[in-house]
């Protein structure tokens, strides 16, 4: 696989719930690389590296109901950690109009088969 790059990329680290009270649906912005193993996002604030990923959904999550996220299961097993992303250009019209379907397509082959 060819590697890929989206630019303008949301990033959250946990689902978001109402009880946070977030004015914005995302915790960082930035590039997110698809490779044939991996995934990499480099924000302003954070760097993931999802070498092991074991599910991938596109997904409504928490009190954003607007935008779909694609939201990757990854680590160990016994302590899980999970990873949102969503295309964040055009202020989050990008992922409304298919961005974030593009973003999911490009990163569901990463995940480990059974």
């Amino acid at each position: 696989m060819q590697e890929l790059q989206f630019e303008n990329v949301w990033y959250r680290p946990e689902e978001s719930r109402w009880r946070d009270m977030e004015l914005v649906a995302y915790r960082d912005s930035g590039r997110l690389v698809v490779r044939a193993d991996s995934l990499e996002f480099y924000g302003r604030s954070a760097r993931v590296i999802v070498r092991d990923a074991r599910g991938v959904a596109l997904v409504k999550q928490g009190r954003d109901f607007i935008n779909d996220w694609v939201r990757v299961e990854y680590g160990d097993p016994a302590n899980p950690s999970t990873a949102f992303f969503a295309d964040g250009s055009w202020l989050g019209w990008g992922g409304i109009l298919g961005g974030t379907r593009r973003i999911f397509e490009a990163v569901r082959h990463v995940a480990r088969r059974p």
